[in-house]
């Protein structure tokens, strides 16, 4: 009996030794690139995409009195509403401009958001009879982007400043007005991607001591080499935080200077026409403006750019979503690696706003992901466009909240791949500019390739 057993066990051992022998070989025989079914693969990164489900944005911040409240309201209404040169109210469109109303190009997820997925332009530039061509820039499938010219036409002189896309030329309500679109050259041109407005009302308030502290802070406390640059009021000191450049102060401002900029409708604080060709500007100026006549309601009295404010600034910041996949275990994780990797140097956690006189946005946590300062990104993101302390390869470090909901990234909109946005934060110097201050970072997170961890970090990302 021994020895059966001791036979037995020799001859199943060969053979397990011989089908292993065989099994080795037929590895060496499989193409290259296969594996064997059952092995563990590496996980390749993806962007989950816009998250699905309700906007989670567009709503009036919590907390208003009823007052507040009704006047948000109606501001609401001018922030959607539809511009024309002439007739009926409202007037004032051109005679240049980029679109006829703030909603066209901020509305994803929601009136007050980002460009939507469908350039809304297409749908703008020939209205109503208007000669205009689009440029070569706009296409249906990008954002609504804005052409910013960094340099004077011909000159090495800095310009800056928005060049507006179309004319009113050729519409039935722009009678008599014959003027030309503006040539757009690639070797002059730094392109806008539209900002989401979810939220500002809290950034504006924020202390000035409370974003420079913090960026001190983070410059003599970590090895990575970040460290921002606020971005200052040429007019009292204070630090400017909104805008791709961090070069406006306040939304009251911001939304007249850019009903005037994006609409051509001047109001109280641009009351000229940017272009005063003969012609071309029908009606008394400003177009719009403060509402004196009597019996109107209080909400019917400010002018457009300071009902837009209001909308904005009582705009509730974006709710976070579910985690993709449905699993709130990647997103708690995908945080603690975009701690660890370094992203939030920049992408600040949050700050707290002030005791104000407006309780709704007083002594609130606003999770906004943002510095709120400027940053060196490269000669790879680098637009040669100047805007006070913002030289041209910086940029202010954008706010995250809603990004689950956004469609295009980057100052230029040219990513709809948050993996690929990420990766586009990586960058040499050259002669010109510096390196990214981001580029160790981005190496931390390409570290993560390969592990459930960096996949981890795209998911808490499209849950925000």
């Amino acid at each position: 009996m021994f020895r059966q057993v001791a036979h037995s066990s020799k001859t199943s051992r060969s053979r397990r030794i011989a089908r292993v022998l065989a099994f080795s070989a037929l590895l060496l025989m499989l193409p290259s690139g296969l594996t064997v079914l059952g092995a563990k693969q590496p996980v390749t990164v993806k962007d989950p995409g816009v998250r699905p489900g309700p906007p989670d944005a567009g709503q009036p911040i919590k907390g208003l009195l009823q007052a507040e409240q009704t006047v948000w309201n109606a501001t609401n209404t001018t922030f959607k509403q539809v511009n024309s040169v002439t007739g009926t109210a409202p007037i004032g469109l051109g005679p240049r401009f980029n679109s006829n109303s703030c909603a066209s190009c901020h509305s994803q997820p929601a009136p007050g958001g980002a460009s939507p997925v469908s350039n809304p332009l297409f749908s703008v530039y020939q209205l109503d009879g208007a000669q205009n061509t689009m440029p070569f820039f706009e296409t249906t499938n990008s954002g609504a982007l804005d052409a910013v010219f960094p340099f004077l036409p011909g000159t090495e002189t800095g310009d800056g400043t928005v060049h507006q896309l179309f004319t009113v030329t050729g519409r039935s309500d722009a009678s008599g007005c014959n003027i030309s679109q503006p040539t757009f050259q690639t070797n002059n041109l730094a392109l806008r991607n539209p900002i989401s407005t979810f939220g500002d009302g809290l950034v504006e308030i924020i202390l000035d001591s409370a974003i420079t502290g913090n960026a001190s802070a983070v410059c003599s406390s970590n090895t990575l080499g970040i460290c921002g640059t606020p971005n200052f009021s040429g007019n009292d000191g204070t630090v400017t935080r909104l805008g791709w450049k961090a070069q406006l102060r306040a939304l009251q401002p911001a939304a007249y200077f850019f009903l005037n900029v994006e609409m051509g409708v001047t109001n109280d604080m641009s009351p000229n026409e940017l272009d005063e060709t003969a012609g071309c500007n029908p009606n008394p100026l400003p177009e719009s403006s403060t509402n004196f006549n009597s019996g109107i309601p209080v909400y019917d009295f400010p002018g457009d750019g300071e009902r837009m404010a209001i909308f904005m600034r009582f705009l509730a910041p974006p709710t976070p979503g579910s985690c993709p996949g449905g699993k709130a275990s990647s997103c708690t994780n995908g945080q603690t690696q975009f701690n660890a990797v370094g992203c939030v140097l920049c992408h600040t956690t949050s700050f707290t706003t002030p005791v104000t006189v407006t309780t709704a946005l007083s002594g609130i946590t606003a999770t906004l992901y943002s510095d709120l300062v400027l940053h060196h990104m490269g000669p790879c993101l680098a637009d040669n466009v100047v805007a006070g302390a913002a030289q041209g390869d910086m940029f202010r470090t954008p706010p995250l909240w809603g990004v689950g909901k956004r469609v295009f990234f980057l100052h230029d909109g040219r990513e709809t791949d948050i993996v690929k946005a990420i990766e586009d934060h990586s960058c040499a110097a050259n002669g010109q500019y510096p390196a990214s201050e981001a580029n160790a970072v981005i190496n931390n997170f390409n570290a993560l390739a390969g592990t459930q961890n960096q996949q981890d970090l795209i998911n808490f990302l499209r849950s925000l």
